[in-house]
């Protein structure tokens, strides 16, 4: 896992003074006008901090938890100062899916998701998965990752508790295990790594490892989630699906038995299915890149007038 990794790896990845030095470099060749710097990159803020540009954040990780309870602990100082220093912030999640509250900064914005178009995923299904156009029983999809989240302990529950559910399951390994290692019941087929896009049109429900990006996508499509949280921020993220009614979340010792009565609710609660389609988007990411655009716009005045 990248924990594993963090202090060796991660932690000068994301604040060391050779990625500064590397941002730095990028921006003496292509001359940008504006920075759009991701909120847990601490070396792009030491580098916009140092050019003097105007600069946008994106806040890939539900913007509340971030600045009021594990943001300050990555960043290795107040999380929500270096978001104040920038022109632009774009929360990218729904309010009502943080829990939002309390007024936000001035420069903030929930601008929900950035994803693919929405429209037209039909003419995108590839050959090997034309088997979702298929009658049948409605398809889950099952996906626990592209990085390695312990996917080896925690798919056999969960792939027991779809086992006899009058469900097809489709389990996308992410690149992480190996097809021929994995002990299927015969409702599920298997693929290695499969966009989202692709899939979610066709699917009833997702079973999740609640990580932000598989759930901002399920919702942007108005599928409802059951999640099962291996780590991380998941269980925040986790309990926020349901909290905001638009699914179940079960522990990671979950019985078999808890993970399906989970699944069997999201399947047949009319209330749950409608909770998941009010988060529904046909156009994410045109709020976020409107805001940039003004950024740009504001950027070039300012020349001008110079």
């Amino acid at each position: 896992m990248a924990e594993d990794l963090w202090a060796e790896l991660v932690e000068p990845m994301l604040h060391g003074t050779t990625t500064v030095d590397d941002i730095l470099d990028v921006a003496d060749t292509v001359r940008p006008s504006v920075l759009i710097v991701d909120c847990m990159m601490g070396a792009a803020f030491a580098a916009a901090s140092k050019l003097g540009l105007p600069t946008a954040v994106l806040v890939h990780v539900r913007y509340r938890p971030f600045v009021d309870m594990w943001g300050d602990q990555i960043m290795h100082t107040s999380a929500i100062e270096l978001l104040s220093a920038a022109d632009v912030v774009l929360a990218l999640t729904a309010p009502s899916f943080d829990g939002a509250s309390d007024a936000l900064p001035a420069n903030t914005t929930y601008v929900g998701p950035i994803l693919p178009p929405l429209a037209d995923e039909a003419s995108m299904l590839v050959p090997e998965l034309e088997i979702l156009r298929e009658p049948g029983d409605p398809w889950v999809l099952l996906s626990l990752s592209t990085t390695d989240q312990g996917q080896r302990a925690a798919l056999p529950p969960i792939l027991e508790a779809l086992r006899g559910l009058p469900i097809r399951v489709l389990l996308t390994l992410g690149g992480v295990l190996a097809a021929d290692i994995v002990d299927v019941p015969a409702n599920v087929v298997v693929r290695g790594y499969v966009p989202h896009a692709q899939v979610l049109p066709y699917v009833a429900a997702v079973v999740c490892h609640g990580g932000l990006s598989t759930i901002t996508a399920t919702l942007a499509h108005g599928v409802p989630l059951v999640c099962v949280p291996q780590g991380r921020e998941q269980p925040l993220n986790a309990r926020a699906v349901e909290e905001c009614g638009a699914g179940k979340a079960v522990a990671i010792d979950a019985t078999p038995a808890e993970i399906t009565a989970a699944v069997r609710s999201v399947l047949s609660d009319d209330t749950i299915r409608a909770a998941a389609a009010s988060f529904a988007d046909a156009d994410p990411g045109h709020g976020a890149t409107r805001l940039v655009e003004e950024l740009l716009s504001a950027r070039r005045s300012t020349a001008k007038e110079r």
